[in-house]
This record gives C-alpha cells, structure tokens and sequence, in this order.
C-alpha cells in the first residue's frame, strides 16, 4: 500500500516518492504541531569528587601507633609506684608552753641545743656641732676568727686579741667559732675594743691577731684573727660638742633603725636553723662623733647581736616529744605560722647567751612533720603480695595515708628488687 502525498503539497507534475508506513516521517508543519514545547535548558554542574586528605590517615595510624606502643611498655616494663601522704600534727603555743635549750657544748643527748651567731650593724646621722668638749675614747673596728680545730670554740666575754706591736683589743660579749670542715677553718666576726684609749689604736688592716690567752696551749697556732678595714674611734683631746637633747634625739633614731636591722637578721638564718626575733639581745655602744664640713658632726651607733641559733631538726624532734608518744626516734621537722614569736623567761643579756641555758615560751601555732624513710618503706613491701600493702604501711608511724598502683593489672605482688618501686612523698597541705 502506498501512501498519497496531496497535491497541494506535490510539485506539478512530479509524482511524489514512494514510503512505507515503518519510514513514515510527518510533514515539517505536523513535527511541529506534535513536538512538546522546549523547555529552557537546565545545566547540572558537578564538582569533581575531591580526594581523601591523606592527614587523617597520617594521625589515625599515629594514633594507633601511640596506643600499641603504650599497651607493649605496659605489659613489657610493669612499673609499681606508691605514694606517700606523711603524718602531720598541729601544735598550738601559749605562755603554758616552756622550752629550755642548752649550749651546744656539752649538752645532753636528746635536748634542744643552740649555737651563738653574731652579727656588728653600724648607723650614723648628721648635726650641727655647738661648741667643743673634751673626750677620751677607744678604738674599736671588727676582726674575723678563724679556728682550725676540729671542736666548736668557745671565746668568753673579754678574750684579749693582740696585734703584732704589741697592742691589745677585747670582745665585749662571747661568742662561739665553729670547728675546721675539712680544709677550711670555721669563722666568726666580732668586734673589738681597745684597752687604751687615744689614736695609737687606730690600726690600719692587720694580718694577723693572736690569742694571749692560748698561748701555751696546742691551739695557740690554731686559732687566730684577721682585720680587713681599719680600725677607727681612738680619740683623746677636744672635739666639737653637741646638744644632750639633740644628741640622745639622734642616738634613738639611729637605734630604732639598727634594731630593724637586728630583727631582720633572725629571719635569715641558714636553712636547716631556726631563730627568733624575741631571743635576740642587743648590745648598742656609742661611736665617737666625726667631724664634717660645714661645722657639722656625724654621730655614730653600733649594735652587736648576739642570738641563739636553733638546728631545726633537733628542735622539732624535742617539740613532737613533747606533744607525741610515739615521735620517740622519729625523724621530723617543724614549721611556724607567720606570726610565732618567742620570749625569753626572766632577763636575757648578751653576756648569758653561750654561757647558759635559755628558757623561753612560744606563741602562736606550728606544725609537725613526720619523715619518711622511703628506701625503708621500698624495702619492706618488694616481693609481698598486694593484699598486705595496709598492714605493712601501718607499721610506720611517719605514714598518715599510703596508695600503691601496680602495672600490669594482673600482678597483685610487689616487684622483688626494691629498686623496681617507686616511693614519691607528698608536701602535706599547711594547715596552719
């Protein structure tokens, strides 16, 4: 069957070509009619699919790296760690509590004992002279002591040192020199008054004093002094005078500035002492008056301090005796709220300190301290199993709280080598 194109659509006289229905093709103006309408164009832009960031692969495989390597220490190299809270006491202290210490040398086991320290502070303030007055005054100026035996030396009030012309100089109070430490004498500074007066004693720098009293003896070369500045004061004739009420004016003025000096001094001792502002004796002495320009004169003062120094750790042993059964033998410290102060039982004179007991109360609060002998609590619990750990830390009564952590969690015994346990002592809180 052949399909007939019409003629309007037909050119004249040419016959239209011949298709099958399959080939069937609709005329320009029904594809037209038939085509759906256009729909605008819509573009779908795609982002290219980005890479994975191979950083997080780098820190996830670190990651596993760190745990495996924490697990392998852990089971290859087992740690055991105790720690340690000491034993505390608080201690409160009133007029009720008395203390007795005792000169070092020659005290009885067991008691407090002190040591003398001495310290020289010199202060001076200008004023204007009126008129003249006649004097008559002693040198005086500083010498170090050296002692080269093996004992604490004990110099008495008036111990006479002498120059190498002959001239004689004495300390005004005691004092103690400590004993040789290997090669190196032990020392102390004072000061020194000469017998006479006038201006023969004001001594330049002198190399070497000896000890008249010694002399005799097998510490005669021994023991020794030195001056490093000259000596000055010696005076005898007229001088410009001042006042009596200026003069005493500036003699407290000048002492209230060197009695700070002396109580900072208390507050400075070496660690491992223990001083007290309250035990401290005071020694002032007028300096001649020193001419300056202008018509002007410097009146000079000067203190000599004289405390007894405390060793810490006998001290705190003899206080938690006292408040303490079981601090026999122990070994402790002590420490001070700020405000401890301590004052001497009846009178305490520079004279007395070195040369006798000392008696004296406290005030305040102070806490003691129990030690721990770490070597000693390794050595008890190596080898032992876990579940003694209590018992065993409760036969030290230096130990207020005890934890262990032992690695792996399987092990519940103690490494056998003591060295394999670590003891760590913690500060305990002040509680005071």
């Amino acid at each position: 069957m052949h399909d007939i194109a019409a003629e309007s659509e037909a050119e004249p006289g040419v016959l239209a070509p011949e298709r099958s229905i399959r080939d069937f093709r609709p005329s320009a103006a029904r594809q037209r009619l038939q085509s759906p309408q256009r729909m605008p164009e819509a573009r779908v832009e795609y982002e290219p699919r980005r890479r994975k960031s191979r950083v997080g692969m780098w820190i996830a495989a670190l990651i596993v790296l760190v745990v495996l390597s924490a697990a392998g220490a852990f089971i290859l190299f087992p740690s055991t760690t105790i720690t340690i809270v000491p034993r505390t006491h608080v201690m409160p202290f009133d007029s009720s509590n008395a203390f007795t210490a005792y000169p070092a040398m020659g005290a009885a086991t067991g008691t407090i004992t002190f040591t003398v320290a001495t310290e020289i502070f010199e202060d001076s303030a200008l004023v204007q002279a009126n008129g003249l007055e006649k004097a008559e005054e002693k040198a005086s100026g500083n010498i170090t002591v050296y002692n080269e035996t093996n004992r604490v030396l004990r110099l008495i009030k008036n111990t006479r040192f002498q120059s190498p012309d002959g001239l004689l100089f004495r300390i005004p109070a005691s004092v103690d020199v400590a004993a040789m430490k290997g090669t190196t004498p032990g020392s102390a500074t004072v000061t020194v008054f000469a017998d006479q007066t006038g201006p023969s004693y004001n001594l330049a720098p002198v190399d070497k004093f000896t000890l008249p009293g010694l002399k005799g003896s097998q510490d005669y070369a021994k023991v020794y002094a030195k001056s490093a500045a000259a000596f000055t004061g010696g005076f005898s004739g007229e001088r410009p005078a001042v006042s009596s009420a200026i003069l005493e004016a500036s003699k407290a003025e000048i002492r209230n500035r060197l009695n700070e000096k002396a109580q900072e001094l208390s507050r400075t001792v070496p660690d491992g002492s223990l001083a007290f502002p309250g035990l401290v004796a005071l020694s002032f002495e007028t300096l001649p008056p020193a001419n300056e320009a202008g018509g002007g004169v410097r009146i000079r003062e000067r203190v000599t301090v004289t405390m007894p120094v405390f060793p810490a750790d006998l001290f705190a042993r003899a206080v938690a005796q006292a408040v303490s059964a079981d601090a026999e033998g122990q070994s402790v410290s002590i420490r001070f709220a700020a405000d401890i102060s301590a004052a001497p039982v009846g009178e305490l004179g520079a004279a007395d300190i070195g040369q006798k007991s000392i008696t004296f109360t406290l005030m305040g609060r102070g806490e003691i301290i129990w030690h721990v002998d770490e070597a000693a609590v390794a050595e008890v619990l190596a080898g032992r199993e876990e579940a003694a750990f209590e018992t065993i830390i409760a036969g030290f009564p230096a130990i207020e709280e005890a934890r262990a952590r032992i690695t792996p969690f399987w092990q519940h015994a103690f490494p056998k080598d003591a060295g394999d346990i670590k003891v760590t002592v913690e500060s305990p809180p002040e509680q005071i």
